[in-house]
């Protein structure tokens, strides 16, 4: 019987951009369901690649991570160092500064479409080394925004050019935190209102004093547990906090916190429909009290900052920790904020009928964006002229 011939192994030819596209789907991954959620495993099969292969890239999971935060942050960073060396090299005047400025932002911000989350809520699992580099390279980044905003108006406070150049800035990143589709007038429309950020004229600040405490704790237990809940993990992120610190700050035993929730990931549940249910009757409130489209969203603009503010802590878990519910859970409340931006979005086009659907969401994102960025910058101080003062920003954002 005759041998058939053994021809030469041929070896597999890896692509050349195989790594760019580990790193690409790990910041989908990362972005989409956080970084607690997402294994090498997953990453590996969205690629098509096995385990071990993807280790030959990355070390492990962490690397991977890192790698994709500091990503985001290069294309930014490097997007506004471009800019700002051509154009102080041409002698280009502050307003064309400023304009070149923002239109560099966006378009470096419009590549990273749906993965500004991993800088806004995951980063904060880097280790401190990592997170403070990120947050020392954004600083760079705004400090841009500021530099040509002292140069435009060299009158303004140090406090307005702070909220100013963040709100700015905010506006165009707000096109990396969801994926609705951007048109050129949507992104024209975003330049402008980046641009009135820049112009806008802010209240007088007043001096913070902290309110006085007022009212008792419940005296219920699940009620305790929840409260104490939404503290540690708006602090901590709630893949950071366990049962048996969330017992402890209640003064129970973790089998004590089981006796009135299933599980941890029961806790978020329960707070994050919370602060659904609580959106949704502040919008409710304020269609009830008014008659017309503009009163209307005037008014929602002054609930919204003042809901921001008064319950940051309850609002932030829910928007940053709902990657940690339960599928049915996570997709029932992924509902409920779809339908809050949709309300927004409806309120602007009864408003300003020249936008488009998908404008209006965008435009609503961008409102968004900026009172979250602003309460960081207050330190969610919540005050009469705090509220004021970001209310402010948010109609000369929204161009109202």
């Amino acid at each position: 019987m005759t041998t058939p011939p053994t021809w030469p192994h041929t070896p597999t030819i890896r692509p050349k951009d195989r790594k760019q596209r580990i790193e690409s789907a790990a910041t989908q991954a990362f972005a989409l369901r956080g970084y607690h959620q997402v294994s090498m495993s997953d990453v590996a099969a969205s690629v098509g690649i096995s385990a071990p292969a993807l280790y030959r890239h990355f070390a492990n999971k962490y690397d991977l991570f890192k790698h994709t935060a500091f990503g985001i942050v290069d294309a930014v960073e490097g997007a506004t160092d471009d800019v700002t060396e051509t154009t102080v090299a041409a002698g280009a005047p502050a307003e064309e500064r400023a304009a070149a400025l923002i239109h560099a932002t966006l378009d470096s911000l419009i590549k990273c479409r749906g993965t500004g989350e991993i800088i806004r809520w995951e980063s904060r699992y880097l280790e401190p080394a990592d997170r403070a580099s990120v947050d020392q390279r954004l600083a760079k980044v705004y400090g841009r925004f500021s530099s040509v905003l002292k140069e435009l108006r060299p009158g303004l406070s140090s406090e307005d050019r702070a909220l100013q150049s963040r709100a700015a800035f905010a506006v165009l990143a707000s096109v990396s935190m969801h994926r609705t589709s951007i048109s050129a007038a949507t992104s024209e429309y975003l330049r402008s209102a980046s641009q009135r950020a820049l112009e806008a004229d802010l209240p007088e600040t007043e001096a913070y004093v902290a309110p006085a405490a007022t009212g008792i704790p419940s005296t219920a237990k699940r009620e305790q547990i929840v409260a104490h809940s939404i503290d540690l993990f708006f602090a901590r992120g709630y893949n950071l906090v366990s049962i048996e610190e969330i017992g402890g700050a209640v003064g129970i035993t973790a089998s004590g916190v089981y006796r009135h929730f299933e599980s941890k990931s029961g806790i978020l549940a329960a707070a994050c429909s919370r602060a659904a249910e609580y959106l949704g009757q502040v919008t409710r409130d304020v269609f009830a009290a008014v008659d017309s489209n503009d009163a209307a969203l005037d008014g929602l603009i002054d609930a919204y900052v003042e809901a921001q503010l008064a319950h940051h802590k309850l609002l932030q878990v829910y928007i940053a920790e709902s990657t940690n519910l339960s599928d049915e859970e996570r997709e029932r409340l992924l509902a409920l904020q779809r339908d809050h931006i949709e309300e927004w979005a409806g309120l602007l086009r009864a408003v300003k009928p020249q936008f488009s659907a998908s404008e209006a969401r965008c435009i609503a994102h961008a409102g968004f964006h900026v009172v979250d960025s602003l309460g960081r910058v207050l330190a969610w101080q919540d005050t009469p002229s705090n509220r004021a003062r970001v209310a402010h920003m948010l109609r000369a954002v929204l161009g109202v």
